[in-house]
C-alpha cells in the first residue's frame, strides 16, 4: 500500500464527517483517486460507507481497517527507529575514528533532526561539540555528511 493510501486512511479516521473533496485536500491526491480509493477500501473491508442524506455520506474505519493501519504504524516507526540507529552508528565510528574525547567536534548546517540525533550521540558518548556558523580557515569535513543538500557537516580543526 502506498503512503497516500496510509495518509488517507488516517484523514478518513481523525473525521467523523469529511467529504472526498477535503479528503482530496488533506491528503494531496485528486478527487478521482479519493474516490476510486474509497471503493477500493470498502471493497476489501476497510472503511464503511454510510449514506447519511442527500449527498452527504460518512466513511468509518471498520475493525479490520483499525488493525490495518495500527500495523502499518508500528512498522513505519520500526523502520525509522532502525534508520535512526545506523545513522548514529555510522556517526560514532566516523567520531571513533577521527576524534579524542577531549578534541572539539565542530558542526556545521542546519539544526534539525540529523542534528539533534548527531547532538545526542555526542553528549552520550562524552563528546565535546559546538555548532558554527561559518567553517574557519583550517577547517576540514571529515567522512560524514548527512544526505541532503542542506545537511549536518561534522568539521574538524587542523593543526
Amino acid at each position: 500500500m502506498e503512503l497516500y493510501e496510509i495518509n488517507m486512511l488516517e484523514v478518513i479516521q481523525k473525521h467523523d464527517y469529511i467529504s472526498q473533496r477535503d479528503i482530496s485536500s488533506e491528503v494531496g491526491i485528486s478527487l478521482g483517486m479519493v474516490n476510486l480509493l474509497i471503493k477500493k477500501f470498502a471493497k476489501t473491508g476497510l472503511i464503511k460507507a454510510e449514506r447519511l442524506s442527500g449527498n452527504k455520506v460518512k466513511y468509518m474505519l471498520t475493525a479490520s481497517g483499525f488493525t490495518y493501519l495500527s500495523k502499518k504504524t508500528v512498522d513505519y516507526i520500526s523502520r525509522s527507529y532502525k534508520a535512526v540507529l545506523k545513522i548514529q552508528n555510522h556517526m560514532l565510528s566516523v567520531l571513533d575514528e577521527n576524534y579524542a574525547k577531549d578534541e572539539m567536534v565542530y558542526i556545521y548546517g542546519m539544526d534539525d533532526d540529523v542534528g539533534e540525533i548527531l547532538t545526542d550521540l555526542l553528549r552520550h558518548h562524552g563528546y565535546k561539540y559546538q555548532w558554527v556558523v561559518k567553517p574557519a580557515e583550517g577547517m576540514k569535513f571529515v567522512q560524514w555528511q548527512d544526505a541532503g543538500n542542506d545537511g549536518i557537516f561534522i568539521l574538524k580543526l587542523l593543526s
